[in-house]
């Protein structure tokens, strides 16, 4: 799994939070957009044979033990395979890979074509304009008060 971190984040909502603020509410909507966005480009991203891996990725924005979490994922059995290749192929390809993942090496097998990854990749910027805006508007907010 990737994270994406801003620094002096955590520091300034409590901050905010003192100041009569909603950050959790800010930073829901903040990845929720995030989410929604990594989930739009990870579906471009996509091989397309049948339709069902595309049709697959999903999006969550949750909160648990004060900790809000987004996640894009599909619970297709073979989409690890499509992100991370298999057999001599997908070892010897240079993409990101999760501890655990390995590979038999008595096959040539099947080269990545990473869709998961790089939609993160490409959207980290934009994610963290995207959390900045919703804090900057739950500044506003708070202002208001």
């Amino acid at each position: 799994m990737a994270n994406v971190e801003i620094e002096g984040l955590a520091l300034l909502l409590a901050k905010l939070d003192n100041f009569g603020g909603n950050m959790d509410k800010a930073l829901q909507g903040g990845i929720d957009k995030a989410t929604r966005r990594v989930k739009r480009d990870a579906k471009l991203l996509c091989p397309v044979d049948t339709s069902r891996l595309r049709n697959s990725i999903q999006h969550k924005t949750s909160k648990q033990d004060g900790k809000i979490e987004g996640v894009v994922s599909t619970n297709v059995e073979y989409a690890p395979y499509v992100e991370f290749g298999t057999g001599q192929r997908g070892e010897q390809a240079q993409v990101f890979r999760p501890v655990g993942i390995s590979y038999r090496l008595d096959w040539a097998g099947q080269p990545p074509i990473p869709f998961l990854f790089p939609a993160l990749v490409q959207n980290e910027n934009q994610i963290k304009k995207d959390m900045i805006n919703e804090v900057k508007k739950a500044i506003k907010e708070a202002c208001k008060k």
